[in-house]
């Protein structure tokens, strides 16, 4: 009898252990879920856009306005955020990044480089104020709200 009552014992705090750490990743899942979700709120929430000044041999017209996300690459291929087809562009051109309630401006290798407001970007991150004038190529931008 003893024995039965042992072994009754061990089982309950085996299936005791296997339900506190169903429940505990169950609270994980929880956590990481609602931080995604607010993190993809935050993601919709960076204000501004680009309005094309002049498009260069893009196709793209003066006055269009491109959205921007809270990480914005910019270039020729097909895995930026805003691809520009202007050969004077390259694949990974330029990346405009939201933090700490202002953009920032990125020169990410380009052949050409990047023109902000007719300077060269560095290769390191410069603030960016909405009026400012990016030039990528030959295509014209314009940082609007």
């Amino acid at each position: 009898m003893a024995e039965l009552s042992a072994e009754l014992l061990i089982l309950v705090l085996r299936l005791g252990i296997v339900a506190v750490v169903y429940l505990f990743l169950f609270a994980v899942f929880l956590t990481v879920r609602r931080e995604l979700r607010a993190q993809e709120r935050g993601a919709q929430e960076a204000p501004g856009r680009l309005v094309v000044v002049d498009g260069g041999n893009s196709g793209l017209p003066a006055g269009h306005s491109l959205p921007l996300r809270p990480v914005t690459t910019i270039g020729r291929s097909s895995h930026c955020t805003l691809v520009l087809n202007d050969t004077f562009v390259s694949g990974m051109h330029a990346v405009l990044t939201w933090r700490g309630g202002q953009w920032w401006l990125r020169d990410a290798g380009s052949t050409n480089g990047t023109l902000l407001n007719q300077t060269p970007v560095p290769l390191d991150e410069v603030p960016l104020q909405f009026g400012d004038v990016i030039d990528i190529g030959r295509i014209r931008l314009k940082l609007a709200a």
